[in-house]
C-alpha cells in the first residue's frame, strides 16, 4: 500500500478522532490505515477538490432520481431526498470473513429458535428461555403456530446492526427479524457511489452485489410450493412508508409485481392478485409488511393493509412468506441476554459474534444489578411497540430522573432491560466541506440459499455528521453510506443475469394488477384534468379584461360559470360582478380542503405520480420532485408553470414509457378525461336553443383557446372564424388531436388492446359501448350542427353520457372484479 502524500496529510488536516475511539480511518498514532491509504492514492489531482466534486455529484445524482425516504415527524415530516455521504465505509478481507462466519450463524440460531417457538417449543420448556419473553411479547403470534412445519426456513432474510468497539472488535447491536429493510437503499448507494467515485471504484478490490441478488432471488423462487415459473410479489404497506421508495426500486430491479394488501385476495386457501386479466395464483410473498398487519382474519383486525386469509392459504401450503409472519417475537434486546447458552444448545457452538451485555429485569439478579448500576447503562423497553418509551441513557440523566425510572423497573420488571453502552467507532465522512468522524452503524444482510445463508458483501451504513453516537437515525439526521468489502486482488464471478423468466410471461398484457390499472387510468385523468383546469385560470384573466370582451360581456360569465362546475361551487348569482366572481374561482382553485380544486387535483396527481414511480422514466422522476415541492409549498396555483410541467410529462408518457397495458389505461384515462373536459366546455360556450343569436366570433375564439386548439385551428382554416368550421374542428374532425372525435378513435384503439379473458361478453359490451361513442359523432354533419343548436346541445348531451357510462363499465370489468358478469 502506498503511504499517504502531502496531498492526502493535507486533506486530514483537522481529522480528529474521539478519545481513545477506534477510528477506521486513522490509528492511534495518527497514521492512516492500509485501505484508507490506498484509496486517497486513486484520487487524481487534489484530493480535497476530487471528494467535493464526488459529493456534489452523489447529491445531483439523488435530486435527478428523487431518492428519497418519508419523514414521519418533526420539521423535515414528508418526503424528504435520501441523505447520502459518498465516502464509502471499508472493511478488509480477513475481517470480512469472521462477519461473515459470525452472521450465518447468527441466522441459523435465529432460524431453529424461530422454528421452535412456533412449533414443539422445546427452550421454552427446558427454560433456556423465559417464557415470559415469548408469552408475554405482543409480537409472538399464536395463529402462526404449526407454520414452521411447512418449511425449513422460517427466517429467509436477516439483518444485523453493527458497530465497533474501541478496541476494534465488531458488535452486533441489534437483530432485525421480521421484516427488514434497507437492501434497495444499499443497492442505490452503490450504484450512485460507484458513478461518483468511479476511478477508485475502478480500481478498489470492491466485492460486486450483483451474485447475491441473483442468488436471492433464486432463493426465493426455490421457495414456491410447487411451480416451475413462481409468480413473486412483494408485499409493500403502502407509499406512506418510510421505505417505500426502496421497497418499488427493490422489486423492479428484481422482477417482481410491487402489490399492497388490496392487490391480493384469497381463494381456496390460495393467494391471487387480482390483474387486469382475471386473478393469478401468487406462489412466494416477500413481506415488506410488520408481521402484525398481514392478515386482518387471523391478526390484527383492525389492519387496512393486509390479506385476509393470507396465513390460512400459508397454514395449507399453497403459498410461501420470506419472512414468515412472527419473527418480531424476537427482535427483543433482553434475548441478547440468554443468546450464548442457546448458540450452544441449538447448534453446539459458541456464540462467535459478541454483543453488548445485556440484563433483563424479570429477574431477580440482573434485576439488582441494573438498578445498582443504572448511571452507567442503557435502558430500554423489552418489547418495542408503538408509542413506547425511548432508550433511556443513565449517564445523561439527573439523579431525579434515575430514581422515577428505577421506580417504573420495580413497578413492572419483565417489561424492562439494560444493556452497557457501546461507544461506537468513526469512520471519515465529508461534512461542511471537510472531513470529519462520524460515529457509524452498519447494516448487514443475510438471506437463505441453497440449504445455507449467504451475506451480501456490502450493506448500508449510517452515521450522524453532527458526532453524536447516542442517536444514529436516519429518521433524525443521520446520512447514509456505501460499504465496500475488500477482497485480496482475486476478481468476482462474472454477473449472472437476474432475471431467468420467460419474456412473454413478463410482459403478458393481463399480468398487469388491477390496481396499477387503475392508478395508470387516474393518472391520465389527473393530467388533463389539472391541465385543463390550469389552462382556463391562466387565461382567465385576459379574457375578464379584453377590451373585445365588451362586444360580448356573456362570455366571460360564461366561462366563469364553467369553472365554477368544474371545482363544484354553487352557482353564483346574477348581479355578481366579474371581479368578485372571478376572485372566488382562483380562491377555490387554491383550497387543498375542495376536493375539484386545483390543488387538490395536483395532490391527487402527484400522490399516484409517486405510486407508479418506477414504472415512469426517469426523466420525470425529477418533475415529481418539482410538483411536490411545490405543493408543499402550497404554490400550485402558478398556472403558466404548472402547464409546463404538466406538458413534458405529457411527452415523456408518450415517447419514454412501454406501451404496455398500464400505458394503454393511462391514454384511456387521457382520453375520456379530455373527451368530457371539451363536452363541458361546449356545453358552457355554445348556443343551446334554437333561434338564439349566432355566437360571435369572439366567443368561438373563446372557445377555441380554451379547448387549446386555436393555433391548430388556424393553420387549418386560415384564420376564417364561423361557427361550422369550429364545430367540425372540435367535434367531427379527426385531423385534431383535441377534437372529440379524436379522442373517441383513440378510445376504440387503446380498448382493443385489453385482455378479454377476464369477462368477454362484458368487454364485447364496453366496446361496443366505445363503437356508440364514435358513431353519433360520425353520422353528424358539422353545417347541420351549426344551423340546429338544439340538435348540437343534444348530441353532446348523449355524448357525456355514453363516456359515463363507458367509464363506468370499464372500471367495473378490469379494476372492481365485481362478480356475476
Amino acid at each position: 500500500m502506498s503511504a499517504p502524500g502531502s496531498s492526502a496529510r493535507t486533506l486530514l488536516h483537522g481529522y480528529a478522532p474521539k478519545g481513545s475511539r477506534f477510528d477506521e480511518c486513522v490509528d492511534a498514532a495518527g497514521h492512516l490505515r492500509p485501505a484508507w491509504a490506498q484509496f486517497f492514492s486513486h484520487l487524481h489531482g487534489n484530493p480535497h477538490v476530487a471528494l467535493a466534486a464526488a459529493n456534489e455529484a452523489g447529491h445531483r445524482a439523488i435530486v435527478e432520481q428523487d431518492v428519497n425516504m418519508n419523514v414521519y415527524r418533526g420539521e423535515r415530516a414528508g418526503a424528504q431526498l435520501w441523505p447520502l455521504d459518498v465516502l464509502p465505509l471499508l472493511i478488509g478481507a480477513d475481517e470480512w470473513a469472521d462477519l461473515t462466519r459470525g452472521l450465518k450463524q447468527r441466522a441459523h440460531l435465529f432460524n431453529e429458535l424461530l422454528r421452535d417457538l412456533y412449533g414443539e417449543q422445546r427452550f421454552l420448556k427446558g427454560g433456556l428461555m423465559p417464557a415470559a419473553l415469548a408469552m408475554q411479547n405482543p409480537h409472538f403470534l399464536r395463529p402462526v403456530s404449526g407454520l414452521s412445519r411447512r418449511t425449513p426456513v422460517f427466517l429467509h432474510t436477516l439483518a444485523v446492526d453493527i458497530a465497533r468497539s474501541h478496541d476494534g472488535r465488531w458488535w452486533v447491536i441489534e437483530d432485525r427479524l421480521d421484516a427488514p429493510s434497507g437492501l434497495g437503499y444499499s443497492l442505490q448507494n452503490r450504484i450512485i457511489t460507484r458513478q461518483a467515485l468511479a476511478d477508485v471504484f475502478h480500481h478498489a478490490p470492491v466485492r460486486r452485489l450483483y451474485n447475491f441478488f441473483h442468488d436471492y432471488r433464486e432463493s426465493l423462487e426455490s421457495l414456491a410450493p410447487c411451480s416451475d415459473d413462481p409468480r413473486i410479489v412483494l408485499l409493500s404497506p403502502g407509499s406512506a412508508n418510510e421505505t417505500y421508495f426502496e421497497q418499488a426500486y427493490l422489486a423492479n430491479y428484481l422482477g417482481y409485481t410491487l402489490v399492497e394488501g388490496e392487490d391480493l385476495t384469497t381463494r381456496g386457501r390460495k393467494v391471487f392478485l387480482r390483474t387486469v386479466g382475471g386473478l393469478q395464483q401468487v406462489d412466494v410473498v416477500l413481506r415488506r409488511l410488520d408481521s402484525e398487519y398481514c392478515d386482518p382474519l387471523e391478526l390484527d383486525a383492525a389492519s387496512l393493509l393486509g390479506v385476509p386469509g393470507l396465513l390460512h392459504a400459508a397454514h395449507s401450503g399453497h403459498v410461501a412468506l420470506a419472512n414468515a409472519p412472527g419473527c418480531r417475537a424476537l427482535e427483543t434486546p433482553a434475548l441478547l441476554g440468554f443468546l450464548e447458552p442457546l448458540c450452544r444448545q441449538v447448534l453446539g457452538e459458541d456464540l462467535f459474534m459478541p454483543h453488548a451485555a445485556t440484563w433483563w429485569c424479570g429477574q431477580e439478579g440482573p434485576r439488582d444489578y441494573v438498578l445498582d448500576n443504572l448511571a452507567s447503562l442503557v435502558v430500554k423497553p423489552t418489547f418495542r411497540t408503538a408509542g413506547s418509551a425511548a432508550p433511556r441513557y443513565g449517564a445523561w440523566m439527573g439523579k431525579a430522573a434515575r430514581h422515577a425510572l428505577a421506580d417504573e423497573i420495580r413497578a413492572n420488571p419483565s417489561a424492562w432491560c439494560a444493556q452497557e453502552r457501546v461507544f461506537h467507532s468513526t469512520t471519515p465522512g465529508w461534512h461542511e466541506g471537510a472531513l470529519r468522524p462520524m460515529p457509524f452503524i452498519t447494516r448487514l444482510y443475510v438471506a437463505w440459499h441453497d440449504g445455507d445463508y449467504i451475506v451480501m458483501p456490502g450493506g448500508l451504513t449510517r452515521c450522524n455528521p453532527r458526532g453524536e453516537d447516542m442517536i444514529v437515525s436516519l429518521q433524525q439526521g443521520s446520512v447514509s453510506k456505501d460499504t465496500w468489502i475488500l477482497h485480496e486482488g482475486l476478481p468476482d464471478d462474472p454477473p449472472i443475469l437476474l432475471s431467468s423468466r420467460p419474456a412473454e410471461t413478463l410482459r403478458h398484457p393481463a399480468a398487469t394488477p388491477s390496481r396499477t390499472a387503475n392508478n395508470f387510468f387516474w393518472l391520465g385523468r389527473y393530467l388533463e384534468r389539472a391541465g385543463a383546469l390550469a389552462r382556463r385560470l391562466e387565461k382567465l384573466e385576459a379574457l375578464l379584461h379584453d377590451e373585445i370582451a365588451l362586444l360580448d360581456p356573456e362570455v366571460p360569465h360564461d366561462t366563469l360559470a364553467l369553472l365554477f362546475r368544474m371545482q363544484d361551487l354553487p352557482p353564483a348569482g346574477a348581479e355578481a360582478d366579474l371581479d368578485q366572481l372571478a376572485a372566488l374561482v382562483r380562491k377555490a382553485a387554491d383550497d387543498p380542503s375542495r376536493s375539484s380544486s386545483l390543488t387538490a387535483t395536483v395532490a391527487n396527481l402527484v400522490r399516484l405520480l409517486e405510486t407508479l414511480k418506477v414504472r415512469l422514466p426517469h426523466e420525470a422522476w425529477q418533475m415529481i420532485r418539482h410538483l411536490r415541492q411545490r405543493r408543499k409549498a402550497g404554490d400550485t396555483v402558478a398556472c403558466a408553470w404548472l402547464r409546463q410541467h404538466l406538458t413534458a410529462l405529457e411527452g415523456l408518457t408518450l415517447e419514454s414509457m412501454p406501451h404496455d397495458t398500464g400505458w394503454h389505461f393511462l391514454q384511456l384515462g387521457r382520453r375520456l378525461e379530455r373527451a368530457q373536459q371539451l363536452l363541458g366546455l361546449l356545453q358552457a360556450l355554445l348556443p343551446a336553443e334554437a333561434g338564439g343569436k349566432p355566437p360571435t366570433e369572439f366567443r368561438l375564439q373563446t372557445l377555441l383557446h380554451l379547448a387549446d386548439a386555436l393555433f391548430t385551428y388556424r393553420h387549418a382554416y386560415h384564420g376564417a372564424v364561423d361557427t361550422g368550421a369550429v364545430i367540425d374542428w372540435l367535434v367531427i374532425s379527426a385531423d385534431n388531436p383535441r377534437s372529440l372525435r379524436f379522442q373517441a378513435d383513440e378510445i376504440n384503439r387503446h380498448l382493443a388492446t385489453l385482455p378479454l379473458d377476464l369477462a368477454p361478453r362484458a368487454v364485447a359490451a364496453l366496446r361496443h359501448q366505445s363503437v356508440r361513442v364514435l358513431g353519433g359523432i360520425h353520422l353528424n354533419d358539422a353545417a347541420r350542427l351549426a344551423t340546429h343548436p338544439a340538435e348540437a346541445a343534444q348530441l353532446l348531451r348523449d355524448q357525456q353520457r355514453h363516456l359515463a357510462a363507458l367509464n363506468d363499465e370499464l372500471s367495473h370489468i378490469y379494476f372492481s372484479h365485481a362478480e356475476g358478469r
